[in-house]
């Protein structure tokens, strides 16, 4: 018996090695990751703390600001965070200029609106800074989604962190916007990773985030946030750090939210609860609708809520819409029984079909106690006002500022997750700088402390899990592969064998010299096969008759049988059998067909009876169809010469007169039914019906009757 060939068991193995191989290298880089490592020669850089400025700005409220130092000569300008930005927006040198008159020459000047140039944060005149790069004017397009447009002029320029004395890391060739538009009255900093696309998607601007990552002065393109909240103590300033986040401002929870699959909305949570307590209230509900999610932006102020929502902040703190300017205006008596109140609002977030836990942040009334500025929606004089504004469609549900004054947001963008928390408000507190490392990074070095952030321990049970089914099914399927070729080998194994044991039957075996037999002929063939073809022998039964042991008619039941000379049984006597021997059966006399309108006679019936049980005879007469279904009857034609024409007029028939048989008696002379009527004429007599008179004996005369 052949031995089999080990080459396909070889290669699986290998295979299975480096399948086995490729499936356990993320859990070893994991456990990699988890081990600590010597500090002092870390070459991972640390997280960059951005410190904020000392000033709360705005016309839609009082948010802390961060500075910046665009351009070369720098210029320094103060702006918001925005989470929803890749870019650098900084408010254009002429959104600020006027025109007035020169008293000394009486000419027209461009003068420095210095109010508005402090209320801006301060402006960019790229025709100052000797490193800016012009691109052109492009929309605005971060926030098109509220409405809020423009146009901006755009360039790359350098762009660094940090008032004289707090500088920080400094880039060159960053993305920088320029903007003139009242809807974004400061500009912004753009903490998200992804590039800007100005012409095509071929040749993409990185981001800033981008940029201090590559050059190593980021672990990772992450980073932590709050707003800052200008109620709590005295004030508490806000609070950035990329690269990682500061532990020490918020109370940690073991929720991990991944980003939602649209590009332009990917930090984004369900709301599954909002609820209002207060002095008269408790745990009022504000959600009368189902969940939805919101877009954590803070590029924008308020929270862009769904009608119904608000119209349950409208009843609960008894606002008031302003179809004008379509904000919640709050006068000084409402503004006075909602101090008095003390309310706060509670919001539930989690993630839909991820997990079931959620995370309440909860916001005090002096959260939404700001006030607006002109010309912050077209108003004239300043007012205080409710930071909540009505959405028409899901892609407008917004958290803004007045989320995050509470809330502290951890961004990692490589993961593709972040994290939200409440915040801490312990006085006091020094700063904890956790760094985020880049899970490019993990497989060279470790993290800078086992503090750091990284996988969590349900994320690593499921890994280890999904590893471990995998692996399963990996053996699962290899074993099944050896099993079925095992099974194919014995299967030709033994169709081998039977091979074998044939042939060798067959050589024992003589060869039969029975000639082989006609195959049976049909006697029944289509009539134009047959036609002079083939007879066929008559279909008979065999002559030789079954004798019918027939007992005497004297022999009796009782009688013992008789035996011969020699001791042994006599064979059975029959009486002589009168009856006749049948050797074929009756033949059965057809009906008579009928061929070409007419009965077939008794001769051309026995034809027809002959060729279906015994084949045609080619010296026979033609074929004759029988025809099987007897076809409707109909009456033999008539002949001319039967005809005899006694008289060329017919009888007077009226149309209502029933059909009678008629004879010659009943025909008359003058019958006017194809001809006018005449005179009678002596030739009539000669030309009248032959017909036997009423009472009349002469049988020779001929009767004659019309038939319609």
């Amino acid at each position: 018996m052949r031995r089999p060939r080990r080459d396909g068991v070889l290669f699986f193995e290998l295979w299975a090695v480096l399948v086995l191989a490729t499936l356990l290298r993320p859990c070893l880089a994991v456990a990699v990751g988890l081990e600590p490592r010597d500090l002092t020669n870390s070459s991972i850089p640390s997280p960059v703390s951005v410190a904020p400025t000392q000033n709360w700005d705005g016309i839609d409220g009082s948010w802390n600001s961060f500075a910046l130092r665009v351009g070369d000569p720098s210029q320094f300008i103060r702006v918001f965070i925005s989470t929803a930005s890749q870019q650098t927006w900084a408010v254009h040198a002429e959104a600020c200029l006027f025109n007035e008159t020169d008293p000394q020459t009486n000419e027209t000047v461009e003068a420095v609106d210095k109010d508005c140039y402090e209320s801006r944060g301060g402006t960019f005149n790229m025709t100052t800074s000797t490193t800016w790069d012009e691109i052109g004017f492009y929309q605005l397009w971060t926030e098109k989604n509220l409405g809020l447009i423009g146009n901006g002029q755009y360039g790359y320029d350098t762009v660094g962190f940090g008032q004289p004395g707090e500088e920080g890391p400094t880039l060159k060739n960053t993305t920088v916007g320029t903007l003139v538009a009242d809807n974004f009255w400061l500009g912004h900093f753009g903490v998200n990773a992804k590039p800007t696309n100005f012409s095509a998607f071929s040749d993409p601007s990185p981001s800033y985030m981008t940029y201090l990552f590559q050059q190593k002065y980021i672990p990772s393109l992450s980073f932590g946030y709050t707003a800052g909240a200008q109620y709590h103590f005295t004030s508490v300033l806000g609070s950035l750090t990329l690269g990682g986040y500061d532990s020490s401002r918020f109370i940690p929870n073991d929720l991990t939210f991944n980003f939602a699959p649209d590009n332009e909305r990917d930090i984004v949570v369900g709301v599954v609860g909002i609820t209002a307590n207060s002095a008269t209230k408790t745990n009022y509900n504000l959600l009368n609708r189902d969940s939805f999610t919101m877009y954590i932006d803070s590029t924008v102020a308020e929270l862009w809520l769904p009608i119904e929502v608000c119209e349950m902040f409208e009843k609960a703190f008894g606002l008031i819409y302003d179809n004008t300017t379509h904000l919640y205006l709050v006068n000084d008596l409402l503004h006075q029984t909602l101090l008095a109140e003390n309310a706060s609002v509670t919001f539930s977030v989690g993630q839909k079909f991820s997990t079931n836990e959620t995370v309440d942040i909860t916001l005090p009334y002096a959260a939404f106690d700001q006030t607006a500025k002109p010309p912050f929606r077209g108003l004239q004089n300043s007012s205080a006002y409710f930071p909540i504004r009505r959405a028409q469609e899901e892609n407008q549900f917004v958290l803004g500022r007045t989320f995050l004054q509470e809330a502290y947001l951890v961004v990692d963008w490589e993961r593709q997750n972040f994290s939200l928390y409440q915040n801490s408000w312990v006085f006091g507190q020094s700063k904890k700088i956790v760094p985020i490392i880049s899970p490019s990074l993990v497989g060279e070095v470790t993290p800078a402390s086992t503090s750091s952030k990284h996988l969590s321990t349900g994320a690593i049970i499921g890994v280890a899990v999904g590893g471990a089914f995998v692996l399963a099914m990996a053996i699962f399927g290899a074993a099944w592969w050896i099993w079925r070729r095992r099974q194919k080998r014995r299967l030709e194994e033994v169709k081998a064998q039977y091979e074998e044991k044939a042939a060798a039957a067959a050589k024992a075996e003589p060869p039969s010299e029975k000639p082989p037999e006609d195959p049976p002929l049909s006697p029944v063939k289509d009539g134009e096969e047959q036609a002079g073809t083939k007879v066929f022998p008559k279909a008979e039964l065999p002559a030789e008759s079954a004798d019918r042991s027939e007992l005497s008619s004297d022999s009796k039941s009782g009688d013992p049988p008789s035996s011969n000379s020699y001791g042994m049984p006599s064979p059975v006597i029959e009486v002589d059998n009168t009856e006749r021997q049948i050797f074929e059966m009756e033949g059965d006399m057809p009906t008579r067909q009928e061929a070409g309108g007419r009965q077939l006679s008794e001769k051309e019936t026995l034809m027809v009876r002959e060729r279906m049980y015994n084949g045609v005879d080619p010296t026979g007469p033609p074929d004759v169809s029988p025809i099987y279904e007897e076809p409707p009857r109909r009456m033999a034609p008539v002949s001319p010469s039967e005809v005899t024409m006694v008289n060329r007029r017919i009888p007077d028939v009226s149309p209502t007169t029933p059909r009678t048989p008629t004879d010659g008696a009943l025909l008359e002379a003058n019958d006017t039914f194809f001809q006018p009527p005449r005179a009678p004429r002596p030739e009539d007599t000669l030309l009248s019906p032959i017909s036997p008179l009423d009472g009349s004996t002469d049988s020779s005369r001929r009767r004659f009757s019309y038939e319609f």
